[in-house]
């Protein structure tokens, strides 16, 4: 029995053939376009579960057409997908842009079973939630501290996701749809405090909970944590913290949030 339908739009048929082929694997089953005609087609007259569309088709730019595949689609998930070779910046300003046309999931190609098995199931509870759980994600360099953090919080029933890295969370994680990010500010490449500028500047709508411990004797707790509330966090957390003090502090920013709302 099949988990699910997935309406596929991609104009290269080998590719498309490929992509079939994992769904089948991973237990879906695949209906295909090769141009945005078809997917309108498709839209009025098939029961989808999930829209995983190629942003250049030989004819437009999916993200142009995606306010319209959007009143089609209803609560139906949006992943984007597209090539570029990961880091390059051309991916990246597409991934944005995408994240910015409120895609639900972005996908970088080449991708993996295992990427899209989680955007299959993440799409797969979105549609069997009538109140789909707050999203989180969790940026930090230390296991540790990553396994402790989405552990406390998948008790209280958020959804979570996780990075290692900021580059990891641009590249892999939709932001356009997390409500809470918790970052530490101290890791290697690019480092929370960019990074928490970066999300303030395109996504402005997430909040962000900045937790770190300081380095060495050179910077304190209270110095880094003010330097992540100057870049636009809304919320400070100085480690070691308990369960109970992480929990209490996004609950407090998901409230203020919905309050300003």
């Amino acid at each position: 029995m099949s988990l699910g339908t997935v309406l596929v739009l991609e104009d290269s048929r080998v590719q498309a053939q490929l992509i079939s082929k994992m769904l089948t694997a991973l237990g879906w089953s695949a209906v295909m376009a090769f141009d945005h005609k078809t997917v309108y087609q498709l839209l009025r007259s098939s029961n989808v579960d999930l829209l995983l569309l190629d942003v250049y088709i030989e004819g437009g730019n999916t993200l142009l057409h995606l306010p319209e595949i959007r009143d089609l689609s209803c609560d139906i998930p949006v992943a984007i997908m597209t090539a570029g070779g990961a880091g390059g910046q051309a991916l990246n300003a597409t991934l944005n842009a995408a994240r910015r046309a409120q895609a639900d999931f972005v996908l970088p190609k080449p991708f993996t079973p295992t990427d899209l098995r989680v955007i299959l199931d993440e799409a797969y509870q979105m549609r069997r939630s009538p109140t789909p759980p707050k999203h989180i994600l969790v940026v930090d360099d230390c296991r540790v501290v990553r396994k402790l953090t989405t552990s406390a919080l998948a008790e209280k029933g958020y959804r979570i996701s996780d990075a290692r890295s900021m580059e990891e969370a641009f590249e892999r994680i939709d932001i356009a749809h997390v409500d809470v990010v918790i970052t530490d500010i101290f890791m290697p490449g690019m480092g929370g405090i960019e990074g928490i500028a970066i999300i303030k500047a395109t996504w402005p709508e997430v909040s962000i909970i900045a937790m770190s411990a300081g380095v060495d004797q050179k910077v304190g707790n209270t110095q880094a944590l003010s330097a992540a509330h100057h870049m636009g966090a809304h919320a400070l957390l100085p480690k070691p913290f308990t369960a109970s003090d992480l929990c209490f502090l996004v609950d407090a920013v998901l409230t203020e949030r919905s309050i300003a709302a």
